[in-house]
């Protein structure tokens, strides 16, 4: 039988109870957001003053972070997957341009802001990060976060294989929810409105060949083997969380 933590559950309801629409104001564009999260910037201790360039997906972008190192990198969003738009032995995906644009209408040449969750790379080496921007509601500006404006608009959707922060996630997957109520980019499409959805926190941890715990990508006791494999699947094969590095214990399971 699928289970989920209660607790999850209970906080995402909150969160369900709470949230109120907004339309911000981007440059030329606006945006959906939620009123409760205009501040959300205010909690971010550290963070880039980036130059966005250009927009390789919805949810992947080149930039420079650092000015006296003046070099071009690669981000991808946490916790937001966009179709792609481009790829040399593919078609274009369903609602990839439109996810494309929406970024470059509001990410492509400006200073942006980037902070990180404990997992800085994803499996390919690429940066992953939360990405701030500048936005007006009621003649005040506010650093609003991308990630969220892409998934309350329907140009993205859940991603939780990189593990993030569960307030995040929260925060992530009701946004979905009201974007697939609202009918609103991907979620107006029958067929994909159709597919399953993610899983509202299952994230990749890591076991050994020998041990029966599960742990964080930089646990000390990673050092002899080092084998990933998602959350859900450690629970159900009876594996438990490290006290060492204190890995996820919220997790969708069967």
């Amino acid at each position: 039988m699928r289970k989920v933590l209660l607790l999850f559950l209970s906080a995402v309801s909150t969160i369900a109870s709470a949230l109120t629409p907004i339309t911000l104001q981007i440059g030329d564009a606006t945006a959906t957001y939620y009123e409760e999260y205009l501040d959300l910037f205010d909690g971010v201790t550290q963070y880039d003053e980036s130059l966005l360039l250009s927009v390789i997906d919805g949810d992947m972008f080149t930039l420079i972070r650092h000015k006296t190192l003046n070099l071009i990198e690669v981000v991808r969003l946490v916790g937001a997957d966009a179709p792609d738009s481009k790829h040399p032995d593919e078609a274009i995906a369903r609602f990839g341009s439109e996810s494309s644009d929406f970024a470059k209408l509001l990410l492509e040449d400006r200073k942006v802001f980037l902070s990180y969750d404990e997992l800085p790379r994803d499996s390919y080496g690429l940066y992953l990060a939360y990405l701030w921007i500048p936005a007006s509601y009621r003649g005040e500006t506010y650093n609003v976060l991308f990630n969220l404006l892409a998934i309350a608009g329907g140009y993205a959707r859940v991603y939780s294989i990189h593990p993030f922060k569960a307030s995040y996630m929260e925060i992530f997957a009701e946004a979905e929810r009201l974007a697939g109520l609202d009918k609103k980019g991907l979620w107006s499409d029958e067929n994909f409105s159709a597919t399953p959805p993610e899983p509202l926190y299952d994230p990749v941890v890591y076991i050994t060949n020998t041990g029966e715990k599960y742990h964080q990508y930089h646990c000390q006791h990673l050092l002899q083997s080092k084998i990933a494999i998602t959350l859900s699947e450690a629970v159900r094969m009876g594996y438990e969380p490290c006290s060492v590095c204190r890995p996820a214990v919220v997790y969708v399971g069967y």
